[in-house]
């Protein structure tokens, strides 16, 4: 039988309509760490607020059980009012190409579909019409402002004074569209500034014991290392662990970006062992009730929404002011309804930005 890990029931707010509405999300996560575990934090935070009951299905980083999951949800007999899918090891075209199906409503969060399965669907004349909204974040612009973070604060003033940065790269993985995409950002870095020579581009899962171990062998062959683009915290804190242990000053010899806003990265990007932590995309969890929230108002959906929001960089100019407001990662402090566009006349698009959840703030912190 199929038991959900988080059950997460609204209680005390005001519900809008909302509160017969349940929503399965399939995280492809672990249920007490890690990116999608913080996910999970910040849209149980939004649907508590919101009206909705949600249930959490974890994969624990197993393709074949998250598909297995998504499989006894679609199939079974109390099928949600919404489901959300993720696009984790491209399995996400057919599972959802099977909601559709089952005529459950369903929103692609964080990885949605690559082009090339857009072109299949596209092709076969399927419309998908219960794929209702998709939200991801600007990932590309991401890789490319963590490597730029990894040049010398003072630009040299010829081009002949450029003094080479031996890169490594550690990726996430070569599938998921959202390791393509911080990649592609990556490119774009490299090509519009030379200074930066990549030596090797490696593969290591998203695991911060494979960055470790990937990264020692490096240093052990004897090359030179400048600069660190870690495709997560978790990644760069491997990358760290290895370089201390070769004698090398981290932030100083070598320089680090990586992705989350994880608590550990935004400490090492306060004592400078790395330039910034990339992020805010786990927010998406409690973006994705704000736009089904929308959706309930307006009574239904015409037609797709699709949101790209900015991802923000933590770096040394803001890691106070976010440590300040959020380091209780009290996420039900946030007004999440203040980022619906429902009643909002004139509005032109959703602000899911750093600025504005600091803005949202309703509640003090507590003693």
């Amino acid at each position: 039988m199929l038991v959900p890990f988080v059950n997460a029931t609204p209680e005390g707010v005001e519900r809008d309509g909302t509160s017969s509405h349940k929503v399965v999300f399939i995280n492809p996560g672990f249920s007490d760490q890690g990116f999608w575990f913080d996910v999970t934090e910040t849209m149980s935070a939004a649907a508590s607020q919101l009206g909705f009951e949600l249930e959490v299905y974890y994969s624990d980083r197993q393709w074949i059980k998250m598909v297995r999951n998504a499989e006894a949800v679609i199939n079974g007999s109390d099928k949600p009012d919404f489901l959300i899918l993720v696009n984790e090891y491209q399995e996400g075209a057919r599972l959802l190409a099977m909601a559709n199906k089952a005529g459950i409503p369903t929103l692609m969060l964080l990885n949605s579909l690559t082009p090339e399965q857009h072109s299949i669907y596209d092709a076969s004349g399927d419309p998908l019409e219960n794929w209702i909204a998709s939200i991801t974040p600007d990932n590309e612009v991401a890789g490319y402002e963590m490597a730029k973070s990894l040049l010398p604060v003072t630009q040299p003033s010829q081009e002949g004074d450029l003094t080479p940065i031996p890169l490594l790269t550690l990726a996430g993985d070569n599938n998921t569209p959202a390791s393509q995409s911080r990649l592609e950002g990556l490119d774009r870095a490299l090509n519009e500034f030379p200074q930066l020579k990549e030596q090797r581009r490696i593969s290591v899962n998203w695991s911060e014991d494979e960055a470790y171990k990937r990264t020692r062998l490096w240093l052990a062959s004897g090359e030179h290392l400048g600069a660190v683009w870690a495709a997560n915290d978790a990644i760069a804190l491997g990358a760290i662990k290895a370089i201390r242990e070769v004698g090398l000053k981290p932030g100083k010899d070598v320089k680090i970006a990586g992705v989350n806003w994880t608590e550990e990265g935004i400490q090492y990007v306060m004592n400078g062992e790395m330039t910034l932590t990339h992020g805010g995309h786990f927010l998406a969890g409690a973006w994705s009730m704000v736009m089904l929230y929308d959706i309930v108002q307006d009574g239904g959906f015409s037609s797709r929404a699709e949101v790209h929001f900015p991802m923000t960089a933590i770096n040394k100019t803001n890691a106070a002011e976010y440590v300040k407001h959020f380091s209780s990662r009290e996420w039900t402090r946030i007004d999440f309804k203040s980022f619906s566009l429902t009643h909002k006349k004139n509005a032109t698009g959703y602000q899911f930005t750093l600025d504005k959840l600091i803005q949202s703030i309703k509640q003090p912190l507590r003693p």
